[in-house]
């Protein structure tokens, strides 16, 4: 009898619950009620634009980070930049990437992609929003950045054991990028179906003289080259695409000082390109991408020929 009434109890519950969450269900908007427990789609899934972190700068300046998650399982998207795919205010429109490739890391962070541009807002407009909207497969959604969220107040200096954003320059004597804004280089000139060659430079430049026992220890340095912003369906064949510090390790290769990053890059479309450069640390104890620690990027724009 007591079995029979408990199993009569649980019956009961889950129909309050069905009859609790259809209407709750209904009020979603039409789009979002496809996704609850949705399997990924190999095409026609949705790209949509994720706000990282924001770090305030010591001019208090506010430096926001954004990054992006396609949900396709094979397609690779390109969304121009235009009504579909736009920062507010406009003054920071322009940074963000057209070109999104399918992801699938390990861990937290999936299918994401962090950190891939970051916008400075001056002093006067700290507290105002930024928003990046992108309208993919007639799934349309925007994400602001703020700073009334300590939730997602990051920092920009040293972590735990040292590690700090890598350098990268394009010229030995030139400015110098170690955060996610990054610095662009002069634009470069290239012709279909004939490699260029990419060529910057990179160090580590983490704190560690107060941890003894990493004195002498290197951490060789990632390097990436990513396609930024390009035509729609267009791809560049990088003949060096990704060294991970582990590789540069078990080849014996350190970074402790500025050292060589070069790759050759072979454009088949015509058109304006922007190439992306990310040097991480993730061989670090203490600098994982799941914490968005620690890496840097620099833009290559690069206007190609038929």
């Amino acid at each position: 009898m007591i079995k029979m009434k408990q199993t009569a109890t649980r019956v009961l519950a889950v129909a309050l619950m069905g009859l609790i969450a259809a209407p709750l269900y209904a009020q979603l908007p039409a789009h979002l009620r496809d996704y609850p427990l949705a399997s990924r789609k190999a095409s026609g899934d949705l790209v949509g634009p994720m706000f990282n972190g924001w770090i305030k700068n010591p001019d208090d300046s506010v430096t926001m980070i954004f990054g992006f998650v396609n949900r396709n399982r094979e397609e690779i998207v390109d969304i121009p930049l235009g009504p579909n795919n736009r920062i507010e205010p406009a003054m920071f429109d322009g940074a963000q990437p057209t070109h999104f490739p399918v992801y699938s890391r390990r861990g937290f962070v999936g299918l994401q992609e962090r950190g891939t541009f970051a916008v400075t807002l001056p002093p006067e407009m700290a507290d105002q929003e930024v928003v990046w909207t992108l309208n993919h497969a007639g799934h349309n959604y925007s994400v602001p950045g703020r700073v009334s969220s300590t939730a997602y107040e990051m920092s920009a200096g040293s972590q735990a054991l040292g590690s700090l954003n890598p350098a990268i320059r394009f010229n030995m004597n030139g400015e110098e990028s170690d955060d996610r804004e990054g610095i662009y280089a002069d634009k470069v000139m290239a012709s279909v179906g004939k490699p260029i060659t990419l060529t910057a430079y990179a160090q580590d430049r983490g704190e560690r003289d107060e941890y003894p026992e990493l004195e002498q220890t290197i951490f060789p340095l990632g390097t990436e080259w990513i396609m930024h912003q390009g035509p729609v369906g267009s791809a560049i064949d990088f003949s060096v695409e990704k060294i991970t510090g582990r590789e540069r390790a078990e080849a014996g290769e350190g970074m402790s000082d500025w050292t060589t990053v070069q790759t050759e890059a072979t454009f088949w479309e015509p058109g304006d390109y922007v190439v992306r450069l990310r040097v991480d640390n993730f061989e670090a104890p203490d600098s994982k991408f799941d914490n968005q620690c620690c890496w840097s990027n620099a833009y290559v724009p690069v206007t190609v020929t038929p």
